[in-house]
């Protein structure tokens, strides 16, 4: 995994670099970049899992093979990104330097990654491509596209076989123009 010079902080320790992982293939991926442009960039890693809460769960998990024991949904999420990291981690023996924090949030993936970014200063997100369901394919909108949009920060989309798709960065107003008015915008 290259480093990317054109993501701003390289080689500096500002905020720690943040995985947002699902338990698949790309959120191993996500994870492994993380670590890689964190050890690079002298800070910390964090791997981030969002718990979409529905209606239905109402923050409450039923495993089948439990009966009718039901458990706090974030306690299950917090479980399986422990192993999941530690699985990570069992693949990536020069990771193991890098300072890691486990973060288990409950919300919607592309308003929470964001807001987490914001909270603890991250200077990088790293995130994989995924469509959101239904009336999300239909615009063509994703999450990480979205999380591009509201991120404070650099957000990096990496693909299930661990290419680097986008690169972006928050886009600031320019100093010396004012912002234009509703009406201007239109």
């Amino acid at each position: 995994m290259p480093h990317d010079p054109h993501l701003p902080n390289a080689g500096g320790s500002a905020g720690p670099v943040i995985a947002a992982v699902r338990f698949d293939e790309a959120g191993r991926q996500c994870l492994r970049h993380a670590l890689h442009q964190a050890a690079h960039r002298g800070t910390a890693a964090v791997a981030l899992h969002i718990l979409h809460e529905t209606p239905r769960t109402l923050g409450l998990y039923r495993r089948h093979d439990d009966g009718e024991v039901l458990r706090p949904l974030v306690d299950v999420g917090r479980e399986l990104l422990a192993s999941f990291t530690a699985e990570v981690l069992s693949e990536q023996p020069q990771a193991a330097e890098v300072p890691l924090r486990q973060l288990v949030v409950a919300g919607v993936p592309e308003q929470r990654i964001p807001e987490v970014a914001e909270m603890l200063g991250a200077a990088l997100v790293v995130v994989g491509p995924r469509r959101k369901a239904a009336i999300g394919r239909l615009w063509r909108r994703d999450v990480s596209g979205a999380v591009s949009k509201r991120s404070p920060c650099s957000v990096l989309a990496v693909d299930e076989a661990g290419g680097q798709l986008v690169s972006q960065r928050p886009r600031l107003a320019e100093p010396d123009r004012p912002l234009p008015t509703a009406a201007e915008s239109l």
